[in-house]
């Protein structure tokens, strides 16, 4: 989930019922508040279960909630206040908008009708995917590509088969050990290290990038969005700790977002190898498919995408300690999410505008979005 999951793990102060206490840390940096928010004794209070959401049972580390129990209510707020935690809502039928990676709903009908083509399909929604079984853009190998590691199945919010937290086959899919400690020792705003989860983007292990500290979680304007690192030149993928693999789980090791999606779907993120056909040979045109982590062009049309667009985001290849409003040609870099959303969007295949209206030489409702804010000389 491309979201902070607002249970607190490894907390030093274990609370049941409504004994509140506060537990004081640094503003911005880790989670405060009543630690009673997520944290209960014995699961019981007046005979009554304190699961949060739709969890059930007792939890690992004395926890109410599940990432879904606690991230995926289905209230009418993208961002739900518990007691002072500001906790983000990956499902939610908010009218104002969706947080930066999206929304489940699109996914199991709170917003429109429900399609499994316009996200990410997690088990832990109790709903599969009828569409896909294992992850388009496979790299080529049969235990990848045939989603024998990763399926419509097993795609789980965090662990070995999820996305946050460690990707560690020893770590249980769906297990909230994948995340220990991550929200307490929490980087917020620029992630520039990735060494652990807590110091990674959005505890996506091993990815750099910078949090918007002025909307929490949300891609709201030209100057309040997140920052999302790419490089200048895609990784050649395999089975190594210079491709997938890192010392405690699978991550990137160029540190990309891009390189991070790439784990999964190789082929449309990577150079081409003896098991992958990639965007091609090398990272120049022609391509075979479209690029990322490649500069965008400062030449013909692309020299003309100059001020950022929340619809059509790009990567730096330094992580900013603040958002910019200001794209460079030759220098910001196409990634997946200038396209893609993470979790789920309004579209088919997790697109962030409608491709129907990406009509060449159109003055229509198309025009100046989607493909348009890169290729700005395409639509007329």
């Amino acid at each position: 989930m491309n979201t902070r999951i607002i249970q607190l793990l490894g907390v030093p102060f274990l609370v049941a019922g409504s004994l509140l206490l506060t537990h004081v840390v640094p503003a911005g940096a880790k989670p405060s508040g009543i630690c009673s928010n997520c944290h209960t004794m014995h699961n019981s209070q007046n005979g009554v279960s304190m699961a949060i959401g739709s969890s059930t049972g007792a939890k690992e580390f004395l926890l109410r909630g599940t990432c879904i129990g606690c991230h995926a209510q289905g209230s009418n707020q993208k961002i739900l206040n518990m007691d002072g935690s500001q906790v983000p809502q990956v499902y939610h039928t908010d009218g104002s908008g969706d947080l930066a990676a999206g929304n489940y709903a699109y996914i199991l009908g709170g917003k429109g009708t429900p399609s499994d083509s316009h996200g990410h399909n997690v088990v832990d929604l109790g709903k599969l995917d009828s569409v896909l079984y294992g992850p388009p853009g496979g790299i080529g190998q049969s235990f990848h590509d045939n989603g024998y590691i990763v399926n419509s199945t097993n795609l789980t919010c965090a662990g070995t088969n999820g996305c946050h937290g460690l990707r560690d086959p020893f770590v249980p899919s769906g297990s909230l050990q994948a995340l220990k400690g991550a929200h307490h020792n929490n980087v917020d705003g620029q992630c520039n290290l990735a060494t652990t989860v807590a110091n990674s983007y959005r505890f996506l292990r091993g990815v750099k990038g910078y949090e918007n500290q002025t909307d929490k979680w949300q891609n709201v304007s030209a100057t309040s969005h997140n920052e999302y690192y790419g490089a200048t030149s895609p990784l050649q993928l395999g089975c190594s700790t210079t491709s997938c693999h890192g010392s405690d789980s699978v991550m990137p090791p160029s540190n990309t977002i891009s390189g991070f999606c790439g784990t999964c779907h190789g082929n449309f993120h990577t150079l081409k190898t003896s098991t992958s056909t990639g965007i091609g040979t090398v990272a120049s045109s022609p391509f075979i498919r479209h690029p990322n982590d490649v500069v965008l062009k400062n030449a013909g049309e692309y020299q003309h995408y100059t001020t950022y667009n929340v619809t059509a985001p790009i990567g730096r290849t330094v992580v900013p300690s603040a958002a910019s409003g200001t794209v460079t040609p030759g220098a910001d870099v196409v990634t997946c999410l200038s396209c893609h959303m993470a979790h789920a969007s309004p579209y088919p295949d997790m697109l962030r505008w409608d491709y129907t209206e990406m009509v060449a030489g159109t003055t229509g409702a198309g025009a100046g979005k989607g493909c348009f804010v890169c290729h700005t000389l395409k639509d007329g």
